[in-house]
């Protein structure tokens, strides 16, 4: 067997042989002329992400750029994968930035006088009254039959939370609101027909 050295190797054997070392060079390539040759293929990835031509335009430039800001410690080999790591990181940013800072939409004035239209001054006037005629009829219904009704719709309780609360059972929450709407129901047939 043989004796081993404090330096950890076996005697016997010589490690301190030098052997040639094989050196490969790449072929000289520029970064930047890489970096600049994705720009197509960086155009198309956000322009099937945004659907927006000037937005993956502008998106595929802040990449190019970003990239070529860091250019001198590429390696050729790398280049595709880090300029896409940079395109996703960029895209993920901007979905950030769309929800914590909202969306920007033009200004359409043709859809702004239809909104503005359909809330008209006598539109406001008729609403406030069918709100009135709603309110009077809610008030000639019975106490527990407008506290139920008013619970559920309003309130938007369960009906076993609201037998829990008044003290009743389920079924007779149910008749009470059947009754409500039914008498709501007929007041209003009664109107329209009048009217």
């Amino acid at each position: 067997m043989a004796a081993v050295h404090a330096s950890g190797h076996s005697a016997g054997r010589d490690y301190d042989i030098e052997r040639p070392r094989v050196s490969f060079e790449l072929p000289t390539v520029d970064i930047r002329m890489l970096v600049a040759q994705m720009r197509p293929a960086l155009v198309a990835f956000f322009r099937r992400r945004c659907r927006d031509a000037a937005e993956a335009e502008d998106l595929a430039q802040d990449v190019v750029l970003r990239a070529l800001a860091h250019s001198k410690s590429l390696s050729p080999t790398r280049t595709n994968g880090y300029v896409f790591r940079i395109a996703l990181n960029r895209w993920r940013d901007r979905g950030r930035r769309l929800v914590s800072h909202g969306v920007c939409v033009e200004w359409d004035e043709e859809v702004a006088l239809a909104v503005c239209d359909g809330l008209s001054p006598e539109r406001i006037a008729c609403s406030e009254q069918e709100f009135c005629n709603v309110m009077a009829a809610i008030q000639q219904l019975g106490e527990r039959t407008r506290q139920v009704l008013m619970l559920c719709r309003v309130e938007q309780m369960k009906q076993a939370e609201i037998a829990s609360v008044m003290g009743i059972s389920v079924s007779s929450v149910e008749k009470h609101l059947v009754r409500a709407i039914a008498r709501l129901g007929q007041r209003f047939d009664t109107a329209r027909s009048d009217g």
